[in-house]
């Protein structure tokens, strides 16, 4: 089992006191319908407020430029992770460098079989950076990640043929955004 990341964010009541006092911190907005607080100046710890409704289209299929240990403060999510396999579904593959989303090109097909795993309050699970996956939460769910960089090369990004683009750039968060998002996150406290 991964360690707890709860210790190194503060705990619970800490993060409880941090989405009391949102609209005092400088939150930022990725269109897959998350809240992201970073937690420390080395940017490895991150509050995350997932809002599935607030998702343009479905939840991408992805990986990333890091390992990642992440934990479930409150609510729950679906994390399903995808394996290569002749006898998956197919999706279009999207490569980019880290950074360099706007230079994507379609690369090639490729066919996935997933494997869902459902985490509740308490629960931690670990990603490594390769490992293609997607998340689903309950409106209001909160998790804590603590993130460890990698030289990644190339960032995928699997979609159906008939998806549209889901950016993961980060933008800064509207206080209406930020209202809404912890407002339903609070309802688990």
């Amino acid at each position: 089992m991964p360690p707890s990341v709860m210790a190194a964010g503060g705990g619970r009541a800490l993060l409880e006191q941090i989405l009391l006092q949102a609209q005092s911190f400088p939150w930022s907005m990725q269109e897959i319908g998350l809240l992201g607080l970073r937690l420390d100046d080395r940017r490895e710890l991150r509050l995350h407020v997932w809002d599935s409704s607030r998702c343009v289209g479905e939840p991408p299929i992805h990986d990333h430029p890091f390992d990642f240990v992440s934990q479930v403060v409150a609510g729950e999510m679906i994390n399903t992770r995808y394996r290569v396999d002749p006898a998956g579904r197919e999706y279009r593959r999207v490569r980019y460098a880290p950074g360099d989303e706007s230079a994507r090109s379609t690369a090639d097909s490729i066919r996935l079989l997933p494997t869902a795993t459902t985490y509740r309050e308490g629960e931690c699970y670990r990603q490594l950076a390769s490992e293609l996956h997607d998340s689903r939460q309950l409106p209001g769910t909160v998790t804590i990640i603590r993130m460890l960089p990698r030289d990644v090369a190339m960032l995928s990004v699997c979609r159906s043929d008939d998806a549209d683009w889901v950016s993961g750039r980060s933008r800064a968060a509207t206080p209406a955004e930020i209202a809404s998002f912890t407002e339903r996150a609070l309802s688990w406290f």
